[in-house]
């Protein structure tokens, strides 16, 4: 060989130093994982810094107060045909609206629609979850301060009701 390549025996960048049969760390090593986790605490007490300084930060949603005037209507079902359709009538009517769809019969783009007609924050907002969920359902009355429900959502096909009876009854 020409001597370009190194000797087994030579430190290679990265590597611990080796020295009468035992191994010590690069101290250049060490210290520059120190000085990553300062860095990295830093950051983080900053970011958690400007997040506490965020006007929103832990105050509630306009969805879980009550407010004077304003009537809060959970429509259950609201991607369906006929509970977009009451979502709309009701957004037009200046009611806040919640809708709550686990999507298996209802359009997403349905909700999207109103989102665009209706983009005001307060007005509307969707939840995914299904009904048959208790946690799910606990969850979305713990968070919101619902004055209505019109209940739409349903497992109504007539063909599978009728190939598949015991379905809507859990068994």
């Amino acid at each position: 060989m020409l001597g370009l390549t190194r000797a087994r025996n030579q430190s290679r960048n990265g590597r611990s130093l080796h020295v009468a049969g035992m191994d010590f760390a690069d101290p250049k090593r060490k210290a520059n994982v120190v000085g990553k986790i300062v860095v990295a605490a830093g950051l983080i007490a900053f970011c958690l810094i400007m997040i506490k300084q965020f006007p929103t930060f832990n105050s509630p949603s306009q969805f879980s107060r009550r407010e004077m005037g304003v009537t809060h209507v959970l429509v259950t079902g609201g991607a369906g045909f006929i509970g977009s359709h009451a979502a709309l009538r009701l957004l037009k009517d200046s009611y806040r609206v919640t809708i709550v769809d686990n999507l298996s019969r209802g359009n997403l783009d349905a909700v999207k629609i109103l989102q665009q007609m209706f983009p005001e924050p307060g007005r509307l907002q969707f939840v995914y979850a299904d009904l048959g969920d208790a946690n799910a359902v606990n969850k979305l009355f713990s968070e919101n301060a619902f004055d209505a429900v019109m209940h739409f959502a349903a497992v109504a096909y007539v063909g599978e009701s009728t190939l598949d009876p015991l379905r809507k009854y859990g068994i």
